[in-house]
């Protein structure tokens, strides 16, 4: 079922996101040596570092209120709530769900869920602290049941709404809360929050739609058998789609999200099947001059496919040539001046030797100058072959070396274009950290190619981009900063979107920034951010030691 495929897809970008949420909270706060000593700690000391706590995580927490996110919770291994960011002031307590702890900890993999429960119902994605493999404490951060369905209409031309069980919440709870109200049916309840989205949504038309009390029932009663259903009604021409919504702890299901559409196609499905019916009687009478047609049109369709077929390799190597082409093309921008430093030197040789004004020491000045230029030209194969080869290996390197294997491949290209490369680079102290350097390396050639096409993009006289690296005690930093007078207020906060580009059509995938983003932070456990300074923008890669 389409909507069923649609909400897993948000479902599981939620989920990469709260694992971005967990990792980027683990580096700003270094919260697991504070729980790994905080049975040594006294009550007095608890306090503070809670206090220290929540003001680090409070501003991403508010930043992620669009998104829909509901709470974070730092839990200790014996499931005492250590901070709550939606009521921090709680002294500490125990959370009830053991069940979620000991799955995380026992098979010592992330656990989410749905759960109902008072004050912090939503999808729960449940990470484990470790300090060198062991487990110090829990990070819980919950997204609202709204997430999904504010996402469904936004990207779907549809209603949503989200029904839930009432049986998980303590009546105290529902006596005093005003964020669920009663639904249709008596043991349901509604989230207030998607009601007052529904009411300013455009789709009018199904909005003014209301099953009869009959079709509600039948709806209501099979949206909670734990399978996705789909219900006509023909009078309105409506699809009441109902996805189940599950806890995994307890394999029960604790809700379920109607998806309302509307479908004039099939409205017509009952007028054309009387139609229908006659085509087949006479495709019957008409079946000897059918197959003879068929026969025909198949031959015709062979021969046709066949072009297809071609046309589709032909433009599949248009493309491994067009990528090709743009090696290639950092290629010729590297050899262009050793080779013409070659050929200046073969045809002075040559001058002086037919003019015979040749000396003793020319042969072997030339020839050197030959010898080192060629080995210039190998090296530059090697370096671009070391580059594209597809193995790639966790190993310890020094940053400035791989930044400066970086930089050959994009010097030439950034001096062809009158784009000054300005390194800053502290070279006295070595920088050793052991990760895939093909992949900083990637990250590195897409934001230099991209500083560079802007640069050039917006016709900047004296262009340049600068590159710098910073030690700190638990990281390092790498920065690049161009001189393009930045990125526009409403583009900056889509510049990591995926499929987003301000280049022409033909220039950018909008996947560059993106997958950056995405290597720095899953696989390289780090952070990529962007920011405008009086100069253009400037990217920083910070990645732990």
């Amino acid at each position: 079922m389409t909507y069923e495929r649609a909400y897993h897809t948000i479902y599981d970008q939620y989920k990469e996101l709260s694992y971005v949420v967990f990792t980027g909270l683990l580096k700003l706060t270094d919260v697991q040596n504070e729980f790994k000593y905080i049975n040594n700690k006294t009550e007095k000391e608890k306090k503070e570092i809670k206090r220290e706590l929540y003001i680090k995580v409070l501003n991403r927490f508010n930043t992620l209120d669009d998104k829909k996110l509901t709470n974070i919770t730092f839990i200790l291994p014996n499931s005492e709530i250590f901070l709550d960011m939606k009521q921090p002031l709680t002294k500490t307590s125990m959370n009830e769900n053991k069940r979620a702890f000991n799955f995380v900890k026992n098979n010592k993999e992330d656990m989410d869920s749905f759960e109902v429960k008072d004050e912090d119902t939503g999808f729960n994605f449940l990470y484990s602290i470790k300090v060198e493999n062991e487990v110090v404490g829990f990070l819980n951060i919950t997204f609202s049941e709204q997430a999904i369905t504010s996402s469904l209409m936004k990207q779907y031309y549809v209603l949503t709404n989200f029904i839930i069980k009432d049986d998980n919440f303590s009546k105290e709870y529902l006596k005093n809360t005003k964020e669920y109200k009663a639904a249709h049916f008596d043991g349901f309840l509604h989230n207030t929050n998607i009601l007052t989205e529904l009411r300013d949504v455009s789709r009018k038309d199904i909005l003014v739609l209301k099953p009869s009390r009959s079709m509600s029932i039948k709806i209501y009663k099979e949206a909670m058998e734990n399978k996705a259903n789909s219900i006509f009604i023909n009078k309105d021409n409506i699809i009441v789609t109902t996805i189940p919504i599950m806890n995994k702890l307890r394999n029960k299901q604790e809700a379920f999200l109607a998806i309302l559409s509307k479908e004039d196609g099939l409205s017509n499905l009952e007028k054309t099947y009387k139609l229908i019916l006659l085509l087949l009687i006479f495709l019957y009478l008409s079946i000897l001059l059918a197959l003879y047609f068929l026969i025909s049109r198949s031959i015709a369709e062979k021969n046709s496919l066949n072009k297809i077929i071609k046309k589709d390799k032909q433009l599949l190597e248009q493309m491994k040539l067009a990528q090709m082409g743009e090696m290639i093309g950092n290629i010729a921008h590297q050899w262009r001046q050793p080779l013409s430093t070659i050929s200046t030197a073969a045809s002075g040789l040559k001058m002086k030797h037919e003019f015979d004004m040749l000396e003793k020491n020319d042969i072997p000045e030339f020839t050197d100058t030959i010898v080192t230029n060629t080995k210039y030209l190998s090296e530059t194969i090697d370096t671009f072959r070391d580059f594209i080869k597809e193995e790639k290996e966790t190993k310890e390197i020094v940053i400035q070396e791989r930044i400066d294997e970086t930089l050959k491949i994009v010097r030439a290209s950034l001096e062809n274009s009158h784009i000054k490369l300005i390194n800053n680079i502290d070279y006295e102290n070595p920088i050793k950290v052991e990760l895939v350097a093909e992949e900083l390396a990637q990250v590195l050639i897409n934001i230099l190619n991209n500083a560079k096409d802007v640069i050039l993009q917006r016709k900047i006289e004296d262009g340049t981009i600068t590159i710098a690296l910073i030690k700190t005690n638990k990281n390092f930093k790498i920065t690049i900063e161009d001189n393009a007078k930045g990125i526009e207020k409403d583009v900056l906060p889509k510049i990591f979107d995926p499929y987003f580009t301000t280049k022409h059509q033909f220039h950018g995938t909008g996947l560059g920034l993106y997958m950056s983003k995405i290597i720095v932070e899953k696989h390289l456990f780090g952070q990529l951010e962007v920011e405008n300074t009086k100069k253009g923008a400037k990217f920083t890669i910070t990645i732990p030691l």
